[in-house]
């Protein structure tokens, strides 16, 4: 074989394991049948060319390409994914972090559909917050809390230092004397408590047979106003009223001039004729007395 046409079958080998090299970098397997898809997120910070795209934790495909949308300022992410895996229409892809050191690969979050997705369509996607962008979130709110508290740690020092300057100090000393006296005061109280015991003693007992005695004439008084309850419904229940309407007709009727009974009230005829009867009776019995042979005759058989 020439030395001419060595050099040629040289030159395309390394050629073709040049492009073969550059393929595999941008994502491309050669070797495998793969779908392509489309993907457009609002950043692709962490996403480069060749970047994993797994399923479940296995890698099924790649990053293959990524194209900047001037007039929508987003981008547009091409993956390949190997045939073998099936992926529903409505599939997700995500954008998440590996590891702690913010490693990017793109998520496949399967959908519900029963239609798969072909090659060539667009699929949506979404951007998940990585530990480092958490972490910070997470850390701002307790920063900006300890701040706040240092600032209150800061005033409460200044005011501390007002407090205790020297005019302050002391009156702080004579308040901590006024209260030792107080409790001295407090002491010597308790002692004099302590020594009239037996007679709080007393004043209580008393008081406890005071109460006793209330409480039996309170039952004594419940049972009073009881009788006295009873006692107005036996009148209630006595027809008072219809007795006092009866005597009151008959009130009505003796004062009425008209009738017997008033005649006999309001005319003087048997006041005289009374009076004419007792004179009557009054002469005959002292002529009886004068001479009771006029009135009484005894004969003898």
């Amino acid at each position: 074989m020439r030395k001419e046409i060595k050099t040629g079958l040289f030159a395309v080998i390394v050629l073709a394991a040049t492009l073969f090299v550059v393929e595999y970098l941008r994502g491309k397997d050669i070797f495998s049948k793969t779908d392509t898809f489309y993907i457009i997120y609002p950043t692709v910070d962490g996403v480069d060319i060749s970047t994993a795209v797994t399923l479940g934790g296995y890698q099924a495909g790649r990053v293959s390409g990524m194209q900047y949308n001037r007039h929508t300022m987003d981008y547009t992410v091409t993956v390949s994914v190997s045939r073998e895996f099936g992926i529903p229409e409505d599939s997700r892809m995500v954008v998440y972090s590996s590891d702690i050191m913010g490693t990017r690969k793109i998520r496949i979050v399967p959908g519900h559909s029963a239609t798969m997705a072909a090659s060539g369509d667009t699929l949506s996607g979404a951007i998940e917050t990585d530990m480092l962008s958490s972490l910070a979130e997470s850390i701002g709110p307790v920063t900006a809390g300890l701040d706040t508290l240092i600032t209150g740690l800061n005033r409460a020092v200044a005011s501390v230092n007002t407090i205790l300057d020297e005019d302050n100090r002391s009156r702080i000393a004579n308040v901590v004397e006024n209260l030792e006296g107080m409790s001295e005061d407090l002491s010597a109280t308790s002692a004099a408590v302590r020594k009239k015991s037996p007679e709080i003693e007393q004043i209580i007992t008393n008081l406890n047979t005071i109460a006793a005695r209330l409480d039996s004439a309170a039952a004594s008084a419940v049972t009073t106003v009881s009788n006295a309850e009873a006692i107005t419904a036996s009148l209630r229940d006595a027809r008072l009223d219809e007795t006092i309407d009866s005597v009151r007709a008959l009130v009505i009727k003796l004062q009425d001039p008209s009738g017997s009974m008033g005649k006999l009230i309001t005319t003087d005829s048997l006041h005289n004729s009374i009076t004419r009867l007792a004179n009557d009776l009054d002469s005959l019995v002292r002529g009886i007395e004068a001479d009771p042979k006029k009135y009484i005759k005894i004969s003898v058989f």
